[in-house]
């Protein structure tokens, strides 16, 4: 590939902590993929840690403008022809604008937005298609709107956000959506001397990740279930802070019902084990290399990165239907549906588990390759925008 390429992105929020999520590596791979310089542009940080100016070596800059109309038309725009991919995130009404005037100045450049919707407002979307009102206004704001979506390629990762949007596509004759979700960042996992084990290599062991405690995890569903069960020679690890809010501190509201649990099932101390929050990505991979089960009990979720990277490293899916567990779980061929609130349910999943009565078919597990980020931008993103895959890579 053409070493001069060169990609652009932009996100008017970023913290650090964004540089291990798809709004960050997807642009990274591209020009990693691409053999191309990243560079990536932020106006505000969400977060308290300093974002660094080189990582990966895509370098990482802050813009000079806080207004988003002067970053677009003195930051962006003034180098549209320097630009190969520009790479945007949310479809508003400035990133439309500026999708027309770069294309302008630039016919031959690509854009590729990050959609980043759940259902909620792709069905909002799917209803009233992008039209909010009417007369001159709103006549220049569906021609733009039909411009974009006609011009860039659109990532949308959460399943039911997506036919939603695929929906409105079609009615609408667009082209450019594409169900594209997080993924395993490979690079770095095989950096740390890693590889995927084979399923017969695995221990008796499941782990559930985020946040334990908060209320759109539902912890409780499984310590419920565990009320029923006898583990046997499995162990469960709790992967994340305990709290009760969103925050990533550690709080003491969850762990009261933690204690009462360990006072209730004593017998459960030395086979749920809850790590805290783990920092270092390679502990966090070989607890999913040793891992036989995800297993997840949220309310609701995004298409979240434990999902691929648990089905990425051949992990069985036992999950309430939410975010990309359909996908990890091969349409489930590969896992087992939880009702939501179903703590017999998952207890019954539980007891068969651990009795040997439930078979896990491994040949329906995702392959490596397929949830690797390296994989997912070289066969399915670059020739949604126009280039050609390179065919040699991919034999991990």
């Amino acid at each position: 590939m053409n070493k001069s390429i060169r990609i652009l992105a932009y996100a008017y929020q970023f913290q650090e902590m964004f540089l291990s999520k798809d709004i960050f590596l997807i642009p990274y791979y591209i020009s990693k993929e691409l053999g191309g310089e990243c560079k990536y542009l932020y106006t505000q940080n969400l977060g308290k840690t300093e974002i660094p100016k080189v990582h990966r070596g895509v370098a990482i800059e802050r813009t000079k403008n806080k207004n988003v109309w002067k970053v677009f038309l003195k930051e962006i725009l003034t180098h549209a022809k320097d630009i190969d991919v520009l790479f945007l995130t949310g479809s508003s009404a400035v990133h439309m604008l500026a999708t027309f005037l770069y294309q302008k100045r630039n016919p031959k450049g690509k854009v590729v937005v990050f959609g980043d919707m759940e259902e909620p407002q792709a069905r909002e979307l799917n209803q009233n298609g992008f039209h909010y009102s009417g007369g001159l206004a709103g006549y220049v704001k569906d021609k733009l709107t039909d411009y974009f979506f006609r011009h860039v390629t659109y990532l949308v990762a959460n399943t039911a956000a997506y036919h939603l949007m695929d929906d409105l596509c079609q009615r609408k004759h667009w082209t450019g959506l594409l169900h594209f979700y997080p993924c395993l960042d490979d690079e770095k996992f095989l950096s740390y001397g890693l590889r995927r084990k084979p399923f017969v290599e695995k221990e008796n062991i499941m782990v559930c990740v985020g946040r334990i405690g908060c209320y759109q995890k539902n912890t409780e569903m499984l310590l419920n279930a565990l009320r029923k069960v006898d583990l046997k020679d499995w162990k469960i690890y709790m992967l994340g802070p305990i709290t009760s809010s969103f925050d990533l501190k550690e709080g003491d509201g969850f762990q009261k019902v933690i204690d009462q649990f360990f006072e209730e099932c004593p017998q459960h101390k030395d086979k749920l084990i809850f790590t805290g929050m783990i920092y270092d990505a390679k502990t966090v991979f070989e607890y999913y290399n040793r891992a036989k089960v995800l297993l997840a009990t949220a309310r609701h979720e995004g298409f979240a990165n434990v999902y691929s990277q648990a089905a990425a490293l051949g992990c069985y899916v036992i999950s309430t239907d939410v975010g990309g567990a359909d996908v990890c779980s091969n349409d489930w061929k590969y896992g087992i549906k939880l009702k939501q609130n179903d703590s017999d349910g998952l207890s019954d999943v539980l007891d068969n588990l651990d009795c040997g009565k439930l078979l896990i078919p491994t040949e329906d597990a995702m392959s490596f390759e397929e949830m690797s980020y390296s994989y997912r931008v070289n066969r399915v993103l670059l020739p949604k925008m126009g280039f050609e895959p390179l065919a040699e890579k991919y034999k991990f």
